[in-house]
């Protein structure tokens, strides 16, 4: 365990060099990005590869903290780090995305080469994070 608090609980399986960002419940705006900020600052120094947001408890994704999460990750790829990024939403908070500013759509050709996934299931996100 890395961190925890009422919000937020941030792991790391340091062999797999997996960080997984559990939201405990649903983050105000600040809470949100304080989160993320704190995963974003350990997945630097611990050199992680893979990481996991488990955000089913978050029943609303506010439109500003979509812009937010997709700048502020995108240092993580941009700078080769992060490899792959999964994201465990629930189906209602799901729909209330712009899958444009979270991430890129698939198309056929890039089904699979996207390094960002929304899952509705845990353990299928740990799978697709965890397969070349």
């Amino acid at each position: 365990m890395l961190y925890e608090d009422e919000i937020v609980q941030i792991q790391l399986d340091r062999q797999a060099a997996v960080l997984q960002l559990t939201f405990l419940q649903t983050p105000t705006l600040e809470q949100f990005r304080n989160g993320y900020r704190l995963a974003i600052d350990r997945a630097v120094a611990k050199n992680v590869r893979l990481w996991i947001t488990d955000a089913q408890k978050i029943k609303a994704m506010l439109p500003e903290n979509q812009v937010w999460l997709k700048q502020n990750m995108a240092q993580l790829f941009t700078s080769s780090q992060l490899r792959k990024f999964a994201i465990v939403m629930a189906p209602e908070c799901f729909v209330m995305t712009n899958p444009n500013k979270v991430y890129e759509k698939p198309t056929p050709e890039t089904e699979n080469a996207s390094p960002i996934k929304v899952h509705f299931d845990k353990e299928a996100a740990v799978e697709w994070l965890l397969t070349n």
